[in-house]
């Protein structure tokens, strides 16, 4: 059920993201909403540097993420020997299956394959469903990252041991 997504999953993937997030709309600062949709519509140029999985049921797309190995992602918010999981979006209607972690498994596998020392992830103060995720499969949040888009943002990692 999961795989790499292909190039013309792209848009589905950017529909998809966004309307994953559109419940923080009315919790965002002012204006925010409409420059955080054009940032998670941006898949295209984020799949230059990160890969996208896709969870499908019945030939449609109800999960993704993008998996960013280590060096790859933004080197403001992760240390160069991490790999990070970026925009993990599941459909509204399909939340509490498992997608979610599942996907955020198969970066966790991904991480380990490519031997980085450690994964990363940022998410929002809004995020608490996604939160418990993370603390469920290892994750630790360890610092405060600067607030965007009226909100705090937290980066949470697991290391892995060698």
């Amino acid at each position: 059920m999961i795989e790499i997504a292909r190039k013309d999953d792209l848009a589905a993937i950017a529909a998809l993201t966004v309307k994953a997030y559109e419940e923080f709309a009315p919790k965002l600062a002012y204006g925010a909403w409409e420059i955080m949709q054009q940032n998670l519509q941006n898949i295209e140029a984020k799949s230059k540097t990160a890969e996208f999985l896709v969870y499908r049921l019945n030939d449609r797309i109800v999960g993704s993420v993008a998996y960013c190995p280590a060096g790859k992602s933004d080197p403001v918010i992760f240390e160069s020997n991490m790999a990070s999981v970026l925009l993990l979006a599941v459909c509204p209607e399909f939340r509490g299956q498992g997608i979610a972690k599942a996907l955020t498994k198969a970066c966790i596998e991904r991480a380990r394959r490519d031997e980085a020392a450690a994964i990363a992830l940022f998410t929002s103060e809004l995020m608490q469903a996604a939160q418990l995720l993370y603390r469920d499969l290892g994750f630790v949040q360890d610092i405060e990252l600067p607030r965007r888009y009226g909100v705090q943002y937290f980066r949470f990692v697991l290391k892995f041991t060698t």
